[in-house]
């Protein structure tokens, strides 16, 4: 309250201090008779009024600390302890070294991290999500990369201010930056200060409407507003070392953006609210002052001096990588070190390197411009000075965070120099020029991988640019696979483009990002577990990787010694045996299509639970085992074609069953309303039914198969719900209305209906009056008969229990909606009636009996006033027989 009490006195002070720039009658309403007084007392209460502003804004801005350091309390206080604040001093984590250079990384690099890791502790049932780099302090998404860089300094440049007339004053961020105050106090901000050099980058962005004005695919709704006349939108955010305005301009269905960038100027860093100097070193200079030696020294034995007088970025490794890098090219091409006389690192180093062209090697760490951390994001791909090498960005929201360049962790950042910047790795880069697809094509110990991954029409996908992680067995893994299973996928099995799917990543997972446990999603929408041991192994699942790392132009390849092979790999029987389904299973058997099933691909196998089979009478199942074609059929029924996972499903959808009959799928939402709010990720919210038997479990994938589990045993649909009707003795009344109506040829139409159908019995439960009534009137009849008729598909299955949050209400062909529901003994309610019978599925529908009308079928003709007023009103027809 006390906050909202300030915000309403800045305000109205602001109202108060334009009105008086505008007019000085406020303050002496004699103005006419002395202007110098005028003029006088105005500058005096002009002054006091900026100093009440000055010291409103200071308390406005201590308010506004409070409130967030209070919020940010409340949050903290609310995370898990690894998630909290771990630079505080005594918090959950500890305060960190600062020589890792980690704080740097945190606060500067990576905005809009997609790492596509969870991080996963012990004892946990579920995985948590680790914490995200973040360096803005605005909205998500207001920092772009800017390109072009403009030197050129701005001491006294102005940008414009864009009044936000739902948050005058600013966004609540607890860094520096503009808002209505610091524009009327005078306040100085650093972006505005000397040494700031700006840089601009403007993006045309066409036009995204047709000529007569509609919006095309893909155009946003922002887009669409600003088509319609001439507008411009400015945002702002601040981070640690730079301030960025972006403008989003429209007119005439014409877009454009222009993103200017404030920052320090090369030679300066913020401090204290303005830009200082400091001592810049040339690049030779600042190299050896680092104590990256061995790097400088390889530069110069190649003559590539000239590479360090330019505007660069360089990831140098430090001295210690590039001991453990020649230490490698010993051990691998066991160089013969018993040369005479003695002879440094370096040239045991260079003298190795040499033949493949060391300068590219070097070449491969610089890229051209200036990149501070900052600059640096996610998947940022960067072209080095070496031909057709690129330099790759990652960022992962591991614990501690880390940061690599092709998969080198970025250990210190931001290293000034006179003609450039340094950035500190951990490992020698290798230059980068092969996708992932020439990785493999080109090395012979991949002859069975290129193989799958050709067959399974997944070789031009590891070609194209992208962000991919690749888990590739050798030719001696493959050789691991018991002999039918490997020569089944050489051959091109069903499940050959699952296992394929099963070793691809849609991201770029270094080794760097593995810490301890993790898991990840694969192409196959799988999780696959991550593990970095004590002793620095890492698996993936049970497969141990062997090499790491191996860099592509669209991702990283790491090297197993094992295939994994995932579930969707396994024969389907072995999937149902694993589902205890042995009910099913018997059944198969007695019908002889064991070996039948285990052939078949691209198919959808819905397998009924053993309670299902169970619920079956004794002698009906006795039958069936004694008849094999009867059986084979209705289990035939429980096959379709292609096969179908859960997101692939739309309500009313109609299977092609191997038994030549159609199967309906539908889905119920469990909670329209909040279904409608939280989204449905994994049909988490819907209810999905085959034949109107609930689906107990979902997308249980086998090689060439999915595997959804009924709890009812499925039966064939031969008729309509027409002729449903007319053969059901009970509805003989019902069936007659609906020939009297002619709306029997409508219910004998495609549907989908269902028909809540009253009993015969319970038309002769009505007074004698109202049944002749309703045998001769067609009209009536119709009525009757649409409030009756719903036009869609709803099994009892489908029927939810009524909450406070929502009633499903059901729409019938005419009249009223009619709330169905289940009650909280289990029985199902269509209004006010009972539904006492669910009826199997028809060709086009259902139909559910009643107990009771769903409308009050009264007498048009004439009643006495009093015995209509007498007579009791219920809102059911079951009142009135129980209690009337």
């Amino acid at each position: 309250m006390t906050l909202l009490k300030i915000l309403t006195a800045a305000q109205l002070l602001l109202i108060v201090l334009v009105t008086a720039e505008r007019d000085g009658r406020m303050f002496n309403r004699d103005f006419t008779r002395n202007k110098d007084n005028l003029h006088w007392e105005g500058q005096l209460r002009m002054s006091s009024l900026q100093d009440a502003m000055d010291q409103l804004s200071s308390t406005l801005d201590t308010a506004l600390g409070s409130l967030s350091d209070r919020i940010e309390q409340q949050v903290e206080g609310s995370l898990p302890l690894w998630m909290r604040n771990k630079n505080k001093a005594g918090g959950a984590m500890g305060s960190m070294p600062d020589d890792l250079g980690i704080e740097a990384i945190s606060g500067n690099l990576g905005d809009g991290i997609d790492d596509g890791l969870e991080v996963q502790f012990e004892g946990d049932g579920e995985p948590l999500a680790g914490s995200r780099f973040d360096e803005t302090s605005g909205s998500p998404g207001s920092h772009s990369e800017v390109t072009g860089v403009d030197q050129s300094q701005s001491p006294d440049y102005a940008p414009g201010f864009t009044f936000n007339p739902f948050f005058p004053f600013g966004a609540m961020g607890r860094r520096p930056g503009f808002n209505i105050f610091n524009g009327m106090s005078g306040r100085r901000v650093w972006w505005k200060g000397p040494n700031v050099c700006v840089d601009r980058e403007e993006i045309d962005e066409g036009k995204d409407l047709d000529a007569d004005g509609t919006s095309i695919s893909g155009a946003t709704g922002s887009s669409f507003i600003f088509a319609m006349g001439s507008m411009e939108v400015t945002s702002c955010s601040e981070t640690r070392d730079k301030y960025t305005c972006t403008s989003k301009s429209s007119s005439r269905g014409l877009h454009k953006t222009v993103v200017v960038t404030y920052r320090c100027c090369h030679g300066y860093i913020k401090e204290d609210s303005e830009c200082s100097k400091v001592e810049l070193l040339d690049l030779p200079e600042t190299l050896q002052k680092i104590e990256a030696t061995d790097f400088l020294s390889l530069i110069k034995t190649v003559g590539a001096g000239e590479i360090l007088k330019d505007n660069v970025t360089l990831f140098v490794p430090t001295n210690e990588a590039m001991q453990e890098y020649t230490a490698d090219l010993e051990a691998e091409n066991e160089l013969d070190n018993a040369l005479e006389g003695d002879r440094s690192l370096n040239e045991v180093f260079y003298r190795r390197r040499r033949s493949t062209n060391t300068q590219s090697l070097i070449l491969s760490h610089v890229t051209k411009g200036i990149f501070y951390g900052s600059d640096l994001h996610d998947e940022q791909v960067l072209n080095s000075l070496a031909n057709n090498s690129t330099l790759r960005i990652n960022t992962y929201s591991t614990n501690p965070p880390a940061a690599t360049v092709n998969c080198a962790r970025l250990v210190k950042l931001n290293q000034y120099s006179s003609s450039g910047v340094v950035h500190t790795i951990d490992r020698v880069l290798e230059p980068v020029t092969k996708s992932l697809a020439d990785l493999i094509t080109s090395d012979p110990q991949f002859s069975v991988l290129k193989r799958l991954v050709s067959q399974a029409g997944l070789l031009s996908q590891l070609r194209e640019p992208g962000q991919l992680t690749v888990f590739a067995p050798t030719d001696d893994a493959f050789n691991s696979l018991a002999e039918p299973v490997l020569e089944a996928l050489i051959d091109g099995s069903a499940c050959l483009e699952a296992v394929v799917k099963n070793h691809i990543l849609p991201n770029v997972i270094c080794s760097a990002a593995i810490q301890g446990k993790a898991r990840t999603v694969n192409l196959l929408e799988n999780y696959l577990l991550l593990e970095k041991t004590e002793d620095d192994k890492i698996f993936v699942e049970d497969a141990q990787v062997v090499v790491r790392d191996v860099v592509g132009t669209n991702g990283v390849l790491h090297i197993i010694d094992s295939p994994l092979m995932p579930q969707e790999a396994k024969p389907v029987t072995e999937v149902l045996e694993g589902h205890n389904l042995t009910s099913f299973l018997d059944l198969l058997e007695a019908a002889g299509m064991i070996d039948e099933l285990a052939s078949m691909t691209d198919v959808t196998v819905f397998a009924p639970s053993n309670r299902a089979i169970d619920e079956l009478p004794e002698d009906v199942l006795n039958n069936l085992k004694n008849d094999p074609s009867k059986l084979r059929e209705i289990l035939l029924y429980h096959m379709a074609t292609p096969s179908l996972q859960a997101n692939d499903i739309a309500n009313d959808h109609i299977a092609t069953t191997r038994a030549d009959h159609p199967l309906r799928i539908n889905l119920y939402s469990r909670s329209p309303i909040l279904s409608g709010v939280l989204g449905t990720n994994g049909r988490r919210h819907v209810r999905l039914t085959a034949g109107c038997s609930r689906v107990s479990v979902l997308d249980s994938r086998a090689c060439g198969a999915v595997v959804h589990i009924v709890e009812k045993m499925l039966k064939m649909p031969k008729t309509s719900v027409m002729q449903h009707l007319e053969e059901e003795e009970n509805f003989s009344i019902f069936t007659k209305m609906l020939q009297n109506t002619g709306l029997n040829e409508t219910l004998s139409e495609e549907g989908p209906f269902t028909v809540l159908a009253p009993t015969d019995h319970v038309f002769r439960t009505l007074p004698d009056m109202e049944l002749k009534q309703i045998l001769e009137d067609v009209d009536l009849q119709k009525l009757l008969i649409k409030q009756h008729v719903l036009k869609e598909h709803v099994c009892c299955a489908g029927i939810n229990p009524s909450t406070w949050l929502f009633m499903d209400h059901k729409r019938p062909m005419e009249g009223t909606p009619i709330h169905v529901r289940r009650t909280s003994s289990g029985r199902l309610m269509a209004g006010s009636a009972r539904i006492t019978h669910c009826s199997a599925p028809t060709l086009n529908g259902l139909v559910h009996t009643v107990n009771h009308l769903l409308v009050n079928v009264h007498p048009r003709q004439q009643v006495n006033t009093q015995v209509r007023t007498n007579r009791p009103i219920f809102s059911a027809p079951g009142f009135e027989i129980l209690f009337g």
